[in-house]
C-alpha cells in the first residue's frame, strides 16, 4: 500500500512537473501585446489625420465661418468697427446708427489703457436713454475711482433688438482689438426675428452636435459645406434685425408654438456655451450678467387660450376672467376666479399674472414668484428672458466658472411695502418699462460689476483701493459731473423713445399715440 501511494504520488508529482513546463511556452506566445489595440485605433484614424491635415493646409475654413452657428447664417454681416485712417480711431459708421450709438478707441492701445468691451442688445445701450447712462458708463466711473491713474475705455456695444446669434458675431470681432475684458449682458431678445429651424429639429441632438463641432474640426465643416442637403433648414438672417413688432400686425405672428419656443431656448444655449468658450479660449477675462426683467408691473403681451375648450369651457373660462379682472371683488374671490381659468387652461399666463398679483399685493412672495413667472414664460409673445435661458447663463457661468452678476438678486432690496428687505422678486421700481433698467438701476449694475472686477483682481498689477469711503465719495463726484453735463433734450428723448417702446411692444408700432388709445 506503501508503495502503491508512493507510485501515485510519484505521478502526480510527474504530471504537475509537465503543466507547470509544456503551458508556460504557449502561454507567453499568446499572451496579448498592450500596443496592439492602441496600434489598431491609430491605424484606423490615420486616413482621418490625413485628410484632416489636408483640408487644414490646402482648404482652411474663413474665419467667418469659425463657430459655426447650427441654426442661422449670418456670414454676410459685415464687421461692427470700420477704422478712420484720419485718426487712427476705429468707429461704428454712421449707417449702423439705427441699431447702435457711437463708440470709438484707437487702433494703438497703448499700454497703461485697460479696454473693456460691453456687449448685448438695448439693456446695455442704456435704452430708453442712450449710452451716457448705461450701466458701461458707470461701470467706468467706478474703475477710474478705484484706480485714478489709469486710463479705462469701456467700450457699449449694445446692438437694439441683438440676440445671442448676433451678439456671437460681435464677440469674434471684438477679440480682435486687444480686450482687457469682455462682459456679456444678453437673452431678451431670443423670439425677436422670424427664423426656421426645420430639419435641424427633426434631426435630433446628433445632427446639432456635429453642426456645433464643424468649427474646431475642418473634417465635419468641409462635408457640411460640400454635401448640406439640408441647407434650407438653416435660416438666413438679414444684414441687420428684423424683428416682429417692427411690422404693422407683428404681434398676430405669435402663437403657442412650444417646439419652436424649445428650439429657441436650445439655440440659445449652444450660441452662449460657444462665446463663452471662445471668449475663454483668448483668454480674455469674462463676466456675464443674469438677464434681469420686471415681473410685478408688467402683464403678458399676448395671451391665447388653448384651443382644445369647448364652447362651454370658454363660456365658463369669459366668465371667471371678469371676475377676475375686476377690483370690485375681493382678493379671495379674484384668486378663486383665477384658479377656475387655470383649471381650464393651465397654460393662461394672463391668469398667472393676476395670481401672481394678488398674491405679491398680500404678501405671499413663494406664490407671487410662482404665478409671475410662469406668466412672463408663459407669454405668447416673449420679449423677456424665459427661465430656461436664465437658467442657461447660470449652468455656463457656473460650469466655466465665470464669475456672474447675480441681477435678480442684486435688483431686490424692497418688499412689495417698499421696506428695506429682500423678497425674492426684482424691483419693479429699478425699470422702466419690462425690462429695461431705470437710470438708478444701470447704475448698481455698473457699480457691481466694477467691484467685482476689483475683487476677482482683473488687474493684478494695479494697487487696490484700500480705502472704500474715498472711492466712493471719488465716484459721486466723476458721476456728479457727468449727469451735469447732460443736457435736459437728452432726457426728453429718453421720455419719447420710452412711448415708442411701449408702443412696439404692444405691437401696435407705426399707430400714432390717438390711435393708440382706440
Amino acid at each position: 500500500m506503501i508503495d502503491s501511494n508512493d507510485n501515485r504520488s510519484h505521478e502526480v508529482g510527474r504530471g504537475s512537473t509537465t503543466d507547470s513546463t509544456e503551458p508556460s511556452t504557449s502561454k507567453s506566445s499568446r499572451r496579448p501585446r498592450w500596443w496592439m489595440p492602441l496600434a489598431t485605433v491609430c491605424l484606423a484614424l490615420l486616413p482621418f489625420g490625413i485628410l484632416e491635415t489636408t483640408l487644414r493646409i490646402f482648404a482652411p475654413q474663413s474665419m467667418q465661418d469659425i463657430a459655426l452657428d447650427p441654426y442661422v447664417d449670418l456670414q454676410q454681416l459685415e464687421p461692427l468697427f470700420q477704422l478712420d485712417a484720419s485718426t487712427n480711431e476705429w468707429k461704428i459708421p454712421e449707417h449702423r446708427m439705427n441699431f447702435f450709438r457711437p463708440a470709438v478707441f484707437s487702433a494703438r492701445k497703448k499700454d497703461t489703457t485697460k479696454r473693456i468691451f460691453v456687449l448685448g442688445g438695448s439693456t446695455v445701450q442704456g435704452r430708453p436713454f442712450s449710452t451716457e447712462t448705461a450701466f458701461p458708463i458707470w461701470l467706468e466711473m467706478r474703475l477710474r475711482a478705484a484706480f485714478p491713474n489709469t486710463d479705462f475705455e469701456v467700450v457699449n456695444v449694445g446692438g437694439i433688438s441683438y440676440a445671442s446669434y448676433r451678439v456671437s458675431k460681435l464677440v469674434k470681432e471684438v477679440l480682435e482689438h486687444k480686450p482687457d475684458a469682455i462682459v456679456l449682458y444678453t437673452g431678451h431678445n431670443e423670439f425677436l426675428e422670424d427664423r426656421e429651424y426645420g430639419t435641424l429639429i427633426d434631426a435630433g441632438p446628433i445632427q446639432t452636435w456635429l453642426s456645433s463641432i464643424a468649427g474646431n474640426i475642418r473634417t465635419v465643416s468641409w462635408i457640411q459645406e460640400r454635401f448640406q442637403s439640408d441647407a434650407k433648414s438653416i435660416s438666413t438672417m438679414p444684414t441687420e434685425v428684423d424683428a416682429r413688432l417692427d411690422h404693422l400686425g407683428g404681434l398676430e405672428k405669435y402663437h403657442r408654438d412650444p417646439t419652436w419656443r424649445r428650439s429657441v431656448e436650445e439655440h440659445f444655449d449652444i450660441v452662449f456655451l460657444a462665446m463663452v468658450k471662445q471668449i475663454k479660449n483668448a483668454e480674455i477675462p469674462l463676466w456675464v450678467c443674469m438677464p434681469v426683467c420686471d415681473l410685478v408691473n408688467t402683464p403678458p403681451f399676448k395671451v391665447e387660450l388653448a384651443n382644445e375648450l369647448s364652447t362651454a369651457q370658454h363660456a365658463q373660462w369669459k366668465l371667471a376672467w371678469s371676475t377676475a379682472n375686476n377690483d370690485q371683488f375681493t382678493a379671495p374671490q379674484r384668486l378663486n376666479a383665477c384658479n377656475l381659468c387655470l383649471s381650464l387652461d393651465p397654460l393662461d399666463a394672463g391668469a398667472h399674472y393676476i395670481a401672481g398679483r394678488l398674491f405679491h399685493e398680500r404678501g405671499n412672495i413663494s406664490e407671487a414668484s410662482k404665478h409671475l413667472t410662469l406668466a412672463k414664460d408663459l407669454d405668447v409673445c416673449p420679449l423677456r428672458a424665459t427661465t430656461n435661458i436664465e437658467q442657461s447663463v447660470v449652468g455656463i457661468a457656473n460650469e466655466e466658472n465665470i464669475p456672474i452678476i447675480r441681477t435678480h438678486t442684486l435688483f431686490d432690496q424692497r418688499d412689495a411695502n417698499g421696506n428695506r428687505i429682500p423678497d425674492g422678486i426684482a424691483d419693479p421700481e429699478l425699470f422702466v418699462d419690462h425690462l429695461h433698467p431705470s437710470i438708478r438701476g444701470h447704475q448698481i449694475l455698473g457699480r457691481a460689476l466694477a467691484d467685482s472686477m476689483i475683487q476677482n483682481k482683473l488687474f493684478p498689477e494695479l494697487p487696490r483701493p484700500r480705502d472704500m469711503l474715498l472711492l466712493q465719495q471719488h465716484e459721486e463726484t466723476l458721476s456728479q459731473q457727468h449727469l451735469n453735463e447732460l443736457s435736459e433734450a437728452y432726457y426728453t428723448r429718453g421720455k419719447q423713445r420710452l412711448e415708442g417702446l411701449r408702443r412696439w411692444a404692444a405691437g401696435r408700432v407705426g399707430q400714432t399715440p390717438e390711435l393708440q388709445q382706440d
